[in-house]
């Protein structure tokens, strides 16, 4: 093969190669598991389910199973108007999500959500959801 047609070739399977991770790295086009939207920020997946005064976060494996809360952590933030909302995330016992309660003059309908999340100790980059949720409201 020429050089200038190697590099004619070159962009085209990159694009190939990179188009796959992108789209795993974004989310799905269907609900979850637990009917909420998916985003996969490392080697596990996030599921957000909106609630009427809450968020329920589910820690998936690669094959959207298996929540796991153990050896797991989540901290949320809220971005909306111009104002940051960290939002306090905890786990019942024997529960397999985290909840996250929505505070006052909040609401799902516009704004951004950031999940930065280890899931068995394995952290991810943070996973960004715009508002509103496609799924799970």
């Amino acid at each position: 093969m020429s050089r200038s047609r190697r590099w004619q070739v070159f962009p085209a399977c990159a694009l190939a190669l990179a188009a796959p991770l992108t789209a795993m790295a974004h989310g799905t086009e269907e609900a979850g598991p637990n009917g909420g939207e998916i985003r996969m920020p490392g080697a596990f997946h996030v599921e957000v389910v909106a609630r009427e005064d809450a968020l329920r976060l589910y820690l998936l494996d690669m094959q959207f199973e298996n929540p796991r809360t153990k050896g797991s952590s989540v901290d949320a933030t809220l971005k909306q108007d111009g104002d940051s909302f960290d939002l306090a995330c905890s786990v019942a016992d024997g529960a397999k999500a985290f909840t996250c309660p929505l505070p006052d003059a909040t609401t799902l309908n516009e704004g951004t959500l950031v999940v930065d999340a280890s899931r068995a100790e394995m952290p991810a980059e943070p996973a960004k959801y715009e508002l509103p949720l496609a799924f799970g409201q």
